[in-house]
Order: C-alpha cells, then structure tokens, then sequence
C-alpha cells in the first residue's frame, strides 16, 4: 500500500491542509510550527486500529484537545488519507470527523470512504445512526454519484467508534490495512540499552523497547543489513548479539577500537548509536510497514553520519514510504529539494506547502544550500 496525502480540517494547529507524501518526505520549520501536531495526525490513526477509537483519543489527550481553537471556539476535527492499495489502481480514501456532545463527550460525526481493490469499488457511509455499504465492479463503474442502491447496516448506532468498518468486510480490511501499516518511530535509547521483556519479535514498538527480541527474530541476511547499515553510521560496529539474562534479553555490540575488537553491553553504547539501530531495526521488521514516521532523526547522531543517515533511508523509501521531521541544516542539504515540505505558522495556524519555485532557484544555481536557507528562514513555501 501507498500512502499519497494527508488532508487536517480543525487538528490541533491545524485549521486546514493537506500534506502530500513522496517516497521520502521531511517536514521542515521552525519550533512550535505544527511538525509535531502532523505526526500527531499519523499517530492517532495508527493507534484506532491498535487500541481502539477512544483509547486512542486519551493517548493523544483526549478529545478536547485534539480540536483546533480559533480566537478561543472549539472546532470539530476530521483526518482524510488517500492511498493506493496496489500500483495501477485508483487512489483509495478514508474519512473520519468527530464532533462535540453534551457532556463534554464526542461522537463519531462522519466516517466515510471508498476503495479500489481487485476489479471492484467499495463504498462505506457512517453518519450518525445512517450507514450503508456498497461494492460495485470496475467494469460498471462511471466515476460519478454513487448509484442509489443502499445496503443497510443495522448494527452501527450513533456515536459508535470506527469499528462498523469490519461490516463492510473488504471495505474494513483493506483500510485497516493502511492505518496498521502506519509506524511512527520515537527511539528511547534507554529502552534499547535496559534489560528488555521477551515480546511479539513481528512488530517495532515505537521507543524501541522489544529491540533485542526483533532483532533475534530476523534471519542472518537482514542482521547483516542491519549491522552493514549500522557501521555506515557508527564506525567500527561488527557485529550485534542478542543475549539472555534470565528470563530477560539485551544486546551486545562489537567495535572495532584501536586495531582491536571490543564487546560492549547495550548500556555502554552511546545514545547515538542505539537511536541508529532502532531507526534500522524499524526498517526491517518482520511485518513491513507502509509508511515510517521519525520524529528529528538526527538526535545524538553524529553530524558526519547523517548525510549516511538520509541515503539509508532514501533507499529504504523505494519499498517503505519513510516521513521525517527535522530541524538540521546538514540533514536538509542531503535532501532533495522536492521531497521537502515547509511548516510554518500565520495568524495562529499551522501550515504546510512544498518548497516555493522561486527559492529552488539560487539552490538549483549552486548560489546557496537549503540548509543555509533553513538557517537563515528563508526557506519559503509554495503558497497559492
């Protein structure tokens, strides 16, 4: 699956946007401009599928505070994906929007979309106690209104969470896919670097902290990727080996020092280093996301790795759609000018545009980096 783009209406910063995804993206802007709020976005669809609608919703804060407030009045927030289920197929989409109830509780406002899968399109309308699922064959299709024909669904009531989709059967299955298929990565090297409980070894926990079970799990091939990879950026690295520690597990790391190679526990690597190979250990899991989300990639890693860094993950993003956020000037001179995206704030609003064409010009030119642009904030949007 392929995730294209991200469209806000009423999120936390965000009053309205849309955010359109490459194989390799980075949100680029100054602090306190929304970067974080986006991720928020990802990360709350990934938890619905996960913890269900309202755990989710507490993960985040609750309700109230995933609303976007303009001039002090609440209003309602919605999230719309659009995605590919298989290349060559038209693009697919998923709607959610939540409003306010007495009580300061929430409902399930709308929840709609469509997908394309196989020869067919899938239709789900949820709004309030009304809903209806359809399928149509790719041969009838016209790409106009949808035709009148209506499939009740008795069991959705109103306020329901997004679990009415799996009534849809296909519908459900392949939306759920996508949400699933949304990792966000906030490595916590003193996760990796403790002493770790045995857990699921097919799924990266996102701070890092079943690191040692994934990475036990893998097959030698991909534990020397990982190792290849990991020495691109760390010097000197060898070699990884889980161990077990009674009934626990941890890492052990080989460098090469001084002509000389060293065994060091987990907790003897640097911050850098752990941060690395759980960025790496994200990458390959056993169960592959579609879309990977690393928050500021480039913390506690040396500056002279991370050009390393964007190479590795630009060549991860041809099989795994990989968004970063970042604030370094040396991660954005590694970047592509078109895989950028600008964060910025006007009139209290959050917002996101690719790189203005007049700013990729001196760039183009070889008069000036966009990493000089982003030191001097002058790194302008594209706006309409």
């Amino acid at each position: 699956m392929r995730l294209n783009e991200i469209r806000l209406k009423n999120f936390l910063s965000y009053r309205q946007v849309s955010l359109e995804l490459g194989n390799l993206t980075a949100l680029v802007g100054p602090n306190a401009a929304g970067k974080s709020n986006a991720v928020a976005a990802i990360r709350l669809l990934r938890e619905i599928p996960t913890f269900g609608l309202q755990t989710a919703i507490s993960r985040r804060g609750g309700f109230d505070q995933l609303r976007h407030r303009s001039e002090g009045r609440p209003f309602d927030p919605s999230i719309a994906i659009f995605f590919e289920v298989a290349p060559g197929l038209p693009s697919s989409e998923y709607e959610l929007q939540l409003g306010a109830i007495k009580g300061k509780r929430y409902e399930v406002k709308l929840e709609r979309g469509c997908v394309f899968s196989g020869d067919e399109r899938l239709w789900f309308h949820h709004q309030r106690e009304s809903a209806w699922a359809d399928r149509e064959e790719m041969a009838d299709l016209d790409f106009g209104p949808r035709k009148s024909r209506e499939n009740r669904l008795p069991q959705v009531t109103s306020g329901q969470s997004v679990l009415p989709l799996v009534s849809s059967s296909l519908f459900g299955e392949q939306v759920w896919s996508m949400l699933r298929g949304l990792q966000t990565v906030e490595v916590e090297p003193p996760r990796i670097a403790g002493l770790q409980e045995p857990s699921s070894p097919d799924i990266f926990e996102p701070d890092g902290s079943n690191a040692a079970s994934i990475f036990e799990s893998l097959d030698a091939a991909a534990q020397e990727e990982i190792i290849l990879e990991l020495s691109a950026i760390v010097p000197g690295i060898e070699r990884v080996e889980p161990r077990h520690v009674a009934d626990k597990l941890t890492l052990n790391f080989y460098q090469r020092v001084s002509g000389k190679t060293r065994e060091f526990s987990a907790k003897q690597m640097s911050d850098g280093t752990l941060r690395a190979f759980g960025i790496l250990l994200s990458l390959f899991q056993k169960i592959r996301p579609a879309v990977v989300v690393i928050e500021e990639p480039e913390r506690a890693i040396h500056l002279g790795a991370l050009r390393t860094l964007v190479d590795i993950l630009r060549e991860h993003s041809t099989d795994i759609q990989v968004l970063i956020t970042t604030h370094s000037a040396d991660m954005v001179d590694a970047l592509d000018l078109d895989e950028l995206r600008v964060v910025w704030v006007e009139d209290g609003e959050s917002n996101i545009a690719p790189v203005a064409e007049h700013t990729k010009i001196p760039v183009r030119e070889n008069l000036i980096t966009p990493g000089e642009l982003l030191r001097s904030d002058s790194l302008d949007p594209a706006i309409a």
